[in-house]
C-alpha cells in the first residue's frame, strides 16, 4: 500500500497548527494530527472542518510501529530527550523533517545517518527560522566569496510576537547554560546572551545582540571549518535586551531554573505585547573575492516568527512528498538553497562593499 498520510508530532501547537493549516491546502484529508491530548488534537481538527484526522500519541512512550501504517512523513514539532521516535521513521522507511534548534539534540540526530541510508529515508534537520532560514541566507552569503573570513548571524525577535510556549521556554533554559563554538584550533566557552555587538536594523535602528546557543553556528562551521561563525539573538525592544543582559551578569538568571517561576515569566512573555510582531534575519560575511577583501550582507524581515518557521516546515515537506532526496540525516542547506523558498518569500539580494569598516 502506498503511504500518503503526513502525521505532525504537535500538530495542535503555535507552529505545528500553522504547519497543518499550510499542508492542508494542498493535502485535504491526509493530514493526521499527534499529541498528548487528543482532545485538544479533535479540537483544532474540528476547527479545520475536520479535513485533519486526530490521534494520540506520546513519543515518550514506545510506540509500535503499526501505529505509523500509512504515514508518509513526519513533522516533528516538539523537543525530544531521545531518538527513539525517529529511529522509528527511519527504521520504517517514513520520512522525517524536525524543526529543533537544540544542536545537542540535533548532533543525536545525525548519528541516525546509517540507518537512514540502510532504509533509503530522508530526515531533514535545522527546519524553520533559526536553524533554517539562517542556514540558507548564510550559505546564500558565503557563495559570494572565494574565501569566507567571518561571518555573523543577527537574529532579531519582536517582543510582541505571539511565540509558541516551548519557544519561550527553550530560551529560558538557554540562559543558565553555556556553551563551546569552535573553529580552526581554537575553541570558546561562550555564556548565552553575553559577548554585545550593536547592529543595525533598517526602518527599526541599532540594537543590542547577544551570542546566543542557536545550532546554526555549530552546523554552519561544518562547512567553513576555519572561519568564525557567531549567532546572536535579542529583541525589538532595547531595553528588554539590557534587562536580560542584567538579568545574566548579576546572576539574577538562576532563578529561572525554579520552573513556577519560569512558567511565571513564559506566560507574561505570551500576555504581554510591548514590541511589535517584527522578526528580522540579518548575515553580515567578510572575505575574499577576485582578490579583494569585500563584506556582504543580506537581510530578511516579516512579521510572525511562528508562521515563518511553519512556511519554511510546510515547503520542505511539500518537496519531500513530491520528489525523491538523498538519504540520510541532512540539514537543511544540504539539500536545499535559498532559491528554494522562493514561492513561499521574497528573497532579498545579497548588498556588497569593498571598503572594509569595523566589523
Amino acid at each position: 500500500m502506498l503511504k500518503e498520510n503526513i502525521l505532525i508530532v504537535g500538530g495542535y501547537g503555535e507552529v505545528g497548527g500553522k504547519i497543518a493549516k499550510l499542508l492542508l491546502r494542498k493535502y485535504p484529508n491526509r493530514v493526521w494530527i499527534a499529541g498528548r491530548d487528543i482532545e485538544k488534537a479533535k479540537q483544532f481538527c474540528a476547527q479545520q472542518n475536520n479535513l485533519a484526522t486526530p490521534i494520540q500519541l506520546d513519543v515518550t512512550n514506545t510506540i509500535n510501529g503499526q501505529q505509523l501504517a500509512n504515514v508518509a512523513l513526519v513533522i516533528m514539532c516538539l523537543e525530544q530527550e531521545n531518538t527513539q521516535f525517529a529511529e522509528l521513521c527511519l527504521h520504517e522507511g517514513i520520512q522525517y523533517i524536525d524543526i529543533s534548534a537544540s544542536y545537542s539534540f540535533l548532533q543525536k540526530l545525525e548519528l541516525l545517518n546509517p540507518i537512514a541510508v540502510k532504509y533509503n529515508t530522508t530526515a531533514i534537520l535545522s527546519v524553520g527560522l533559526a536553524p533554517g532560514l539562517t542556514n540558507l541566507m548564510a550559505m546564500h552569503v558565503a557563495q559570494q566569496f572565494s574565501s569566507l573570513e567571518k561571518l555573523h548571524i543577527s537574529i532579531l525577535l519582536g517582543a510582541g510576537d505571539s511565540h509558541g510556549t516551548a519557544a519561550i521556554h527553550w530560551i529560558l533554559n538557554q540562559l543558565n547554560n553555556s556553551y563551546t563554538i569552535a573553529y580552526q584550533k581554537d575553541t570558546q566557552k561562550v555564556t548565552n546572551f553575553t559577548n554585545k555587538r550593536v547592529v543595525n536594523f533598517v526602518n527599526i535602528g541599532n540594537r543590542s545582540l547577544y551570542q546566543f546557543n542557536f545550532s546554526d553556528q555549530h552546523t554552519l562551521s561544518k562547512h567553513f571549518p576555519t572561519s568564525p561563525i557567531i549567532t546572536r539573538m535579542g529583541f525589538d525592544v532595547e531595553w528588554l535586551n539590557l534587562l536580560v543582559s542584567f538579568l545574566q551578569k548579576s546572576r539574577l538568571s538562576i532563578f529561572l531554573k525554579w520552573k513556577w517561576l519560569k512558567n511565571i515569566v513564559a506566560s507574561l512573555m505570551q500576555k504581554l505585547k510591548i514590541g511589535s510582531p517584527i522578526c528580522v534575519i540579518k548575515i553580515e560575511a567578510t572575505g575574499i573575492k577576485q582578490h579583494k577583501k569585500m563584506a556582504a550582507s543580506l537581510t530578511f524581515a516579516e512579521n510572525d516568527e511562528s508562521f515563518i518557521t511553519a512556511k519554511i516546515a510546510a515547503t520542505v515537506a511539500q518537496k519531500l512528498l513530491e520528489k525523491e532526496y538523498s538519504s540520510g540525516t541532512l540539514h537543511i542547506e544540504e539539500l536545499f538553497t535559498l532559491e528554494a523558498l522562493k514561492e513561499q518569500f521574497v528573497i532579498p539580494t545579497v548588498q556588497t562593499e569593498q571598503h572594509i569598516n569595523n566589523f
